[in-house]
């Protein structure tokens, strides 16, 4: 039976992708029965590949191999490689420029294939020269550049997070565009985190230079994390064009604090994902607690987390640096879990190990740059004290409002200065959530709980958005947005609503029941939906069962 070109290339990449582990005789077995004489297209190519996107070069590299091999001559080899080179090397999924790579120097470059046209095969050898120093997870290239006075600068990893090289041209249309956006990331999304960016003109005209660094770089206000510096290379030494693929501009590179490239070809867009994904990452330390407690993260006795943690104790009491970087790491852990008995947790450690202890934090020395080793913790605090105060406080704030039990009613005030209590609300549950203008987690999380909002009843879900702030500019900020849920807010202070709610951190999302009692607290969007989902769902399920 003849099938075409599309459909018999979809069955290969079906058998390739479901059947890794088949031998190279079985795959080129199983193509000559599908493809027989049929010359496959770049279309056909493309249908199979897409088959792949989402998987690791490394895993798709071994498809990609079985595939050419299905060639029954060497142009038919040549022509399906230089095909699948051909989809990878225009993919705009990040990474997958490695395949490319791979394919060319495989197939080509060192494999003896050719492609007949002598231009493309040219353009592919300067794709793979210009890239393959560059690929993600490698080191980066060394660098060495000028900066304004002709101070020779090596571009290297020191204490900073992440460094930016950002290769750019000042009459390049997407420059225009990509210069303010990254530093507009810069001010607004790196709070906490260290950066060090290199701006790297391409050309070689200073004046050009100097004016576009004051027109398009000097009129923004970077905070004290993120250190700017301006090189250049007018005599062309460095290689820069082919250590790093700089063979159009803007060209933007994110590198981790080893200097190992984590992402290449970014838009500033993009750059900001990749560090939230590598942020979120556990490490070593975090991993192994991930393993013990999260078994206990829903358990209703938490003497079997206060166990663990007092088990900590007595292995690490003995060996102040390895306590300090232990405890502190998994007081995080514990604290920032949504799990409300990791949360107690939490509470726990704080009360017996940091603010009943202060004699074992006393060497601890504190520190805005670099990792958390031993002694030296990387966390914004003045002093040892500072940090046992704000435990302190934290098991405090911890406390109010517990689970099961009624909520601290706030009185507020709306819009029109009319005062409005929280148990004023009618509704089977209340989401009572508290933000501040100027956080910029608060504006990702605004925007998640609106779209929320609009999909339940207010007489189901009633949504409370309370200003922590006194900043007059809040008025104009709803009447802009056009909330669809209850603004509040407190301008004169008079709620104690800092008193009555942990509201040392925004935004902070409480979930409340028909009597007012809160049934969750400090959980994020993603949590409150699931929670909403279960308890409107199981309210569904027992009117069914009395009807």
């Amino acid at each position: 039976m003849r099938i075409s070109n599309i459909t018999a290339a979809l069955l290969l990449g079906a058998a390739l992708l479901f059947h890794p582990l088949t031998s190279a005789a079985q795959t080129e077995a199983a193509a000559a029965d599908t493809l027989q004489d049929q010359g496959l297209t770049q279309e056909d190519i493309n249908m199979v590949m897409k088959v792949f996107d989402g998987q690791q070069p490394s895993d798709i590299i071994s498809r990609a191999d079985a595939f050419i091999r299905t060639g029954k001559s060497p142009e038919e080899t040549a022509r399906i490689a230089y095909y699948m080179y051909n989809y990878y090397r225009n993919s705009k999924i990040m990474g997958y420029d490695e395949v490319a790579v791979y394919i060319a120097d495989t197939y080509f470059i060192n494999g003896g294939y050719t492609v007949p046209d002598e231009e493309k095969m040219l353009e592919m050898k300067l794709f793979a020269e210009s890239n393959r120093r560059s690929l993600i997870g490698m080191q980066a290239p060394e660098l060495t550049l000028q900066d304004p006075s002709g101070t020779m600068v090596d571009i290297r990893p020191g204490d900073q997070d992440y460094t930016v090289l950002y290769f750019y041209d000042d009459e390049c249309p997407g420059c225009i565009r990509t210069t303010p956006a990254l530093m507009q990331y810069m001010i607004r999304s790196s709070a906490g985190i260290n950066f060090s960016v290199y701006m790297i003109y391409t050309q070689d005209d200073r004046d050009r230079w100097m004016g576009y660094i004051q027109r398009a770089v000097a009129p923004f206000s970077l905070p004290a994390n993120v250190r700017v510096t301006h090189l250049w290379d007018p005599d062309m030494t460095s290689g820069f064009v082919t250590k790093y693929g700089v063979v159009t501009t803007p060209k933007l590179f994110l590198l981790d604090r080893n200097g190992v490239i984590i992402g290449r070809d970014l838009t500033p867009t993009a750059l900001g994902q990749v560090v939230e994904v590598q942020e979120s990452q556990l490490n070593p330390t975090e991993m192994i607690f991930e393993q013990i407690f999260s078994p206990l993260a829903n358990t209703s006795d938490t003497t079997l987390i206060t166990k663990e943690i007092d088990t900590f104790f007595q292995d690490s009491k003995d060996n102040p640096e390895f306590f300090h970087e232990l405890f502190y790491t998994l007081y995080q852990y514990l604290k920032t879990s949504p799990s409300y008995p990791l949360q107690q947790g939490a509470a726990y450690l704080a009360n017996k190990y940091i603010a009943s202890m202060p004699e074992m934090w006393e060497t601890v020395t504190f520190t805005n740059v670099g990792e958390t080793h031993g002694s030296v913790i990387r966390a914004d605090f003045d002093s040892p004290a500072d940090f046992i105060d704000q435990a302190a406080l934290g098991v405090l704030m911890f406390y109010r409002n517990p689970l099961g039990e009624p909520a601290e009613d706030l009185e507020l005030r709306t819009l029109k200065n009319k005062k409005f209590h929280i148990y004023d609300v009618e509704a089977k549950y209340t989401v009572l959530y508290f933000y501040s203008l100027d956080c910029a987690l608060c504006r990702a999380v605004t925007k998640e709980l609106l779209k929320m909002a609009g999909q339940y009843d207010p007489s189901d879900v009633h949504f409370v958005a309370v200003y922590t702030g006194t900043d007059k500019a809040w008025k104009k900020s709803v009447k802009d947005n056009g909330a669809g849920w209850t603004d509040l807010w407190d301008r004169k202070r008079a709620s104690g609503m800092f008193g009555k709610y942990d509201l040392l951190d925004v935004p902070a999302v409480y979930l409340l029941d028909s009597e007012k009692r809160t049934q969750a607290k400090d959980i994020n969007p993603d949590v409150l939906s699931v929670l909403l989902e279960y308890y409107l769902g199981s309210e569904e399920t027992e009117n069914a069962v009395e009807q």
